[in-house]
């Protein structure tokens, strides 16, 4: 990965070139980035660029051989370690060391990829764990010499999956690790980290790519999709990278989400007639059927629709939400129905619910509960 290739945070990029360059590299740092975006591929700019054997002023030279290695993740100085199911068959060996393969072709095809990505790609339940067999890897393989006599880099995305035992293991070597080793911790939650590990890292704070840079980039990358609609993406986003792609690529096709919504939230209304709970019950059960990415993706989309409602009531001059064209729906009209007595209940209630299904909640009971619940707030009077 080179730095030219990773948009945004050049101020960062600049920090990392110095630090290399002036051999004041620190020993431990945590990559904190939003949520929604990575920091993973700076982290494999910033390993290759420090074991690139011919470096230029501004980046890696992508020709030595370190650098050949690494564009394929297979440099024997890199040693990257993520959250894998628990197996109590194999509890003393480590997952990421058994699973690299499938990690590593994930990640040269998505090297943009969040935690949801990764876990739904090999099926890990509650997000997975860095194990305690993977900390004895890591402490082992920090005692010894780098392969080839410079630096070795230990890469941890996720950290903050690491019970208590896992993180007090690798302690003393994030503490005091041997001369040209390198720890860089991965992660969008930096305040789920042991407070002990936390406090021996230099943190490098990471920041949205802009507005104007996203839609230039991907205008320029994308010349047969409409720059209107990129526009859209990237205004509706958030700016959150990851999002933007998988809506390009045809991951998450935002109009028929509009449409399950609209027929939704036309059912949580009537729900509270028995005659028509029917209907609901068999939507609930059509959601409870589709792959989990698609049902936490619809609740983010639901919940980003109830705030633009909320805010037309006080004619906001930004543009945060497309126009949802539906025959049946007009989101003036459907602003109405939401006020202060129950817009907070609604949004507790639809994060609840997101945290909950990505918890493994039962989907069908989750999605009729809370459109019962919803039903309810939606009549709630002002």
């Amino acid at each position: 990965m080179y730095f030219k290739s990773i948009l945004g945070n050049e101020s960062l990029k600049q920090v990392f070139i110095k630090e290399i360059s002036e051999k004041k590299i620190p020993h431990a740092q945590l990559f904190a980035h939003p949520s929604g975006t990575s920091a993973l591929p700076m982290a494999l700019a910033f390993s290759m660029y420090l074991l690139c054997q011919q470096k230029k002023n501004t980046d890696s030279c992508g020709q030595c051989t370190s650098c050949i290695k690494m564009l394929k993740l297979n440099h024997p100085d890199l040693h990257v370690f993520y959250p894998t199911a628990t197996n109590v068959n194999h509890i003393k060996k480590s997952g990421s060391k058994e699973t690299f393969s499938i990690f590593q072709k994930f990640l040269l095809k998505n090297p943009n990829m969040v935690p949801n990505d990764w876990s739904n790609h090999v099926g890990i339940k509650n997000n997975g764990e860095i194990r305690v067999s993977d900390a004895r890897i890591i402490n082992r393989l920090a005692s010894l010499r780098s392969y080839e006599g410079k630096h070795k880099v230990f890469l941890i995305w996720q950290p903050e999956t690491m019970n208590n035992h896992t993180a007090n293991k690798l302690l003393k070597n994030i503490e005091e690790p041997n001369k040209k080793t390198i720890f860089i911790l991965i992660t969008d939650k930096p305040h789920l980290l042991l407070p002990t590990i936390y406090s021996r890292l230099q943190i490098k704070k990471f920041t949205k790519i802009s507005q104007n840079k996203l839609i230039n980039h991907l205008t320029v990358q994308n010349p047969k999709i409409n720059k209107e609609l990129i526009t859209n993406y990237v205004h509706n986003s958030e700016c959150n990278y990851n999002l933007i792609l998988k809506k390009i690529s045809g991951e998450l096709v935002q109009s028929k989400m509009h449409d399950d919504f609209v027929n939704w939230i036309r059912l949580c209304f009537l729900g509270i007639n028995k005659n028509s709970s029917h209907s609901l019950i068999e939507w609930c059960h059509n959601m409870a059927v589709c792959e989990k990415h698609i049902q936490l993706q619809f609740l983010e989309i639901s919940s980003s629709i109830f705030r633009y409602a909320f805010l037309l009531k006080y004619n906001t001059p930004m543009k945060l939400y497309p126009e949802i064209r539906h025959i049946d729906f007009n989101i003036v009209n459907f602003s109405q129905q939401l006020h202060e007595h129950n817009i907070i209940d609604i949004c507790e209630t639809l994060n609840e619910a997101y945290y909950a299904l990505k918890r493994y909640a039962n989907a069908k009971i989750l999605f009729l509960d809370l459109s019962f619940n919803l039903g309810q707030l939606l009549h709630k009077k002002n």
